[in-house]
């Protein structure tokens, strides 16, 4: 039985991740992808940053973006006492939308979140299976490569090393690559990254779900590096052997995207 379970997960694992690698993109999305492309190559990430930058109009408040939220997942999570009181004080500051594809929505009755690759257990959970994980709080500010940031965040989440320490991580992986629900963007972390006390895998913020626009119902967040590595709508982790080198990072941001010592 336990053969079986076993397989009976790792097949779901690689089902979910194998879905999230069918990128069902747009003529339009293509056309916006490759125009983007083109101008990081033709300007560089610095020059890019100031034209975001030049023409930047504050972002918006996350009550703003809660009327047009179209997720739909039930139940939602319920916070954590430290997580309903906002032990940061609130987030300080608007959130900029910047995203390489159009956003994409989700269902509690479809959505999937799994991880797999090269550990001992891989496994997928259904939206109330995932809910059941032990969670924690933390306090921490979030940094945008363009020149941005917003203060004392309070987020709640499963801590990436705690569901690496689970899946049982083989010897052969050396890297962390993350699935973006929206089936195009991806990033990656190595190991030694990936274990930080301080990246989680995000499902609340400041108390309250995690809104489709900000990259909910799931998110990671990796607070030392710039939010090109915090995916937005997280539903796959796989463990791999080499090196994976992200969406930005293929278009001219460093792969190791620390706060203020990288991307100058």
């Amino acid at each position: 039985m336990a053969t079986e379970d076993a397989t009976a997960g790792r097949t779901a694992a690689q089902a979910v991740i194998a879905a999230l690698k069918e990128s069902p993109i747009t003529r339009a999305s293509f056309l916006r992808l490759v125009a983007g492309v083109l101008l990081v190559i033709a300007v560089g990430p610095a020059f890019y940053r100031w034209i975001k930058g030049a023409f930047d109009t504050g972002g918006s408040s996350t009550a703003e973006y809660v009327a047009n939220d179209g997720n739909r997942m039930l139940p939602p999570p319920e916070p954590l006492p430290d997580s309903a009181a906002v032990v940061g004080g609130g987030a300080k500051g608007n959130f900029r939308i910047y995203t390489v594809t159009e956003i994409p929505t989700f269902s509690s009755d479809t959505w999937k979140f799994a991880i797999s690759g090269l550990v001992d257990k891989p496994n997928a959970w259904n939206w109330e299976q995932f809910l059941q994980m032990k969670r924690t709080v933390q306090v921490s500010d979030f940094h945008c490569v363009t020149g941005w940031s917003v203060y004392q965040c309070t987020w709640e989440g499963i801590p990436l090393k705690q569901l690496l320490a689970a899946a049982g991580v083989q010897a052969s992986a050396k890297y962390v690559k993350f699935y973006s629900g929206d089936k195009v963007y991806t990033d990656a972390l190595s190991l030694s990254q990936a274990n930080g006390d301080d990246i989680l895998v995000a499902v609340l913020m400041d108390g309250k779900p995690i809104l489709q626009q900000l990259g909910g119902p799931v998110r990671l967040i990796v607070p030392q590096m710039y939010a090109y590595k915090s995916v937005k709508w997280l539903q796959g982790i796989e463990l791999i052997e080499k090196e994976h080198m992200g969406y930005w990072e293929v278009r001219g941001y460093d792969n190791d995207a620390w706060v203020g010592k990288s991307n100058a």
